[in-house]
């Protein structure tokens, strides 16, 4: 039987799309796209991004998404229960006579009895001269370094005007990050944006965004700077935005 990415290679070459095409049109990498094809599915970080870019390309070649997401999910369930059934859980035998419990019991006080044989009679300090708690010298003072902080992206300097009503959103990215917009109910934007690519959506009631990378993005509501939406690497889904809340997304010192 053929695999994912064989079906997904097969139908791409049908409609005679290149690999080439997918990637400029959805902006992911030649190299996830590569990977997806190969089957090989570890090459590509977290498997949230691998749900994301499976759907981009089957948006980008005319397959349903949803069943191309099946056909992911049914792999991925296979393959744990194919690992579980390798692993000798699914068919060990029960041992007779002692209980499991029992045994692990006895074997817990062999080990006290031994530990404390040992330190009594051989390992004791009095025993072998050594220094005692009373005499033992008090430990070096360790230094601590403390672990440098990763700063956060610049905020983007775009327009400073505030529009009389409803949402404007400009996002600016670090680094490769994935997202998923909607505005007022519509989805204006899912895929892929690479380091210096920028991002505009006006919507009048809600924006609800989800990312891959909440790190990656810097972003204005509304033309004033609004707080990192996570660390990098995060994932984070169901960000809603309206005009009753938005200035909780606010650095502080822009904040009403």
């Amino acid at each position: 039987m053929a695999s994912l990415g064989q079906d997904l290679k097969r139908e791409r070459e049908i409609r005679g799309i290149s690999l080439r095409e997918i990637s400029d049109s959805t902006r992911i990498g030649m190299r996830y796209l590569e990977a997806l094809e190969g089957d090989h599915l570890e090459l590509i970080p977290r498997q949230f991004f691998v749900r994301a870019i499976l759907r981009s390309y089957a948006k980008a070649i005319g397959l349903e998404e949803n069943q191309v997401l099946k056909k992911y999910d049914d792999m991925v369930q296979f393959g744990e229960q194919l690992e579980y059934r390798e692993s000798g859980l699914e068919t060990a035998p029960a041992r007779s006579g002692i209980p499991g419990w029992a045994r692990a019991l006895v074997l817990g006080l062999l080990l006290v009895a031994v530990g404390t044989f040992l330190y009594v009679f051989v390992l004791s300090p009095r025993r072998r001269g050594g220094p005692t708690a009373e005499t033992r010298p008090a430990p070096a003072a360790v230094e601590v370094v403390p672990t440098p902080v990763t700063p956060a992206p610049p905020p983007f300097q775009g327009p400073l005007t505030e529009p009389v009503s409803g949402l404007a959103l400009v996002a600016t990215f670090s680094e490769e990050t994935w997202l998923r917009v909607r505005a007022d109910g519509q989805q204006v934007f899912e895929g892929l944006k690479q380091a210096g690519d920028t991002l505009e959506v006006n919507a009048e009631r809600v924006l609800v965004l989800a990312t891959g990378n909440a790190g990656g993005i810097a972003f204005r509501l509304n033309g004033r700077n609004a707080r990192p939406l996570g660390p990098r690497g995060a994932v984070m889904t169901d960000i809603r935005i309206t005009p009753d809340n938005y200035r909780t997304f606010l650095v502080p010192e822009e904040a009403d």
